[in-house]
C-alpha cells in the first residue's frame, strides 16, 4: 500500500463521546478508504458485545475491531502488544488505528516520520479525536508512546 491507496490528509473528527474515541477513529480511517460511515454507524456497528459507555472499547488487543471491520468486507489485523517501531513501519501505508491502555484512548495514525522520510524526527501523525487529552495533540513521539502504552495497532490491509 502507499500513501495514493487512502485519503490520509482527511480532515480531524472530534469524538462525540468521552468514552467513543476507537469508534471515532475507525469511521475516520474507514472514511480514508471511501466508506461513507459516521461514529454512530461504527458505535452501532459494534454493538453492546465490543463498545460500552461504560468502558468504551471492550478488547483492548484491537480484536473487536478487527471483526468489525471484516463484517464491513475490510481486512484489518491487530496486534495486542504493539511496539512504536510496529507502528513506525506500518504507519502511513495504509489505514491504523492505535489505542495505548495508560493513555486509556484510540486514534488514527495518518502518518510516522519512516513513511515521510524523515526518520530522524521518530513522531507519528494523528487524527487524535481528543486533542489535548492528557497532553496529546496531533503527534505522538517515542518518548510519548512509551509512557502511554503499551499500546494495541490495528491496520487496514485490503478493502
Amino acid at each position: 500500500m502507499s500513501l495514493t491507496d487512502w485519503n490520509w490528509l482527511l480532515p480531524r473528527d472530534n469524538q462525540d463521546y468521552a468514552w467513543d474515541c476507537a469508534a471515532c477513529s475507525t469511521a475516520w480511517a474507514l472514511r480514508t478508504i471511501g466508506f461513507a460511515v459516521s461514529e454512530q454507524d461504527v458505535i452501532a456497528g459494534l454493538g453492546p458485545g465490543r463498545i460500552s459507555p461504560t468502558y468504551g472499547l471492550l478488547d483492548a488487543s484491537g480484536a473487536g475491531l478487527v471483526s468489525y471491520l471484516g463484517e464491513l468486507g475490510v481486512q484489518a489485523e491487530n496486534n495486542g502488544s504493539a511496539s512504536f517501531d510496529d507502528v513506525m513501519a506500518a504507519a502511513g501505508y495504509q489505514p491504523m488505528v492505535i489505542g495505548g491502555r495508560a493513555w486509556c484512548h484510540w486514534v488514527a495514525v495518518r502518518m510516522g516520520s519512516a513513511a515521510a522520510a524523515a526518520p530522524v524526527t521518530e513522531q507519528l501523525l494523528l487524527m487524535n479525536p481528543a486533542p489535548g487529552y492528557m497532553g496529546m495533540e496531533q503527534v505522538l513521539y517515542r518518548h510519548d508512546f512509551d509512557d502511554l502504552g503499551p499500546f494495541s495497532a490495528v491496520w487496514f490491509t485490503s478493502w
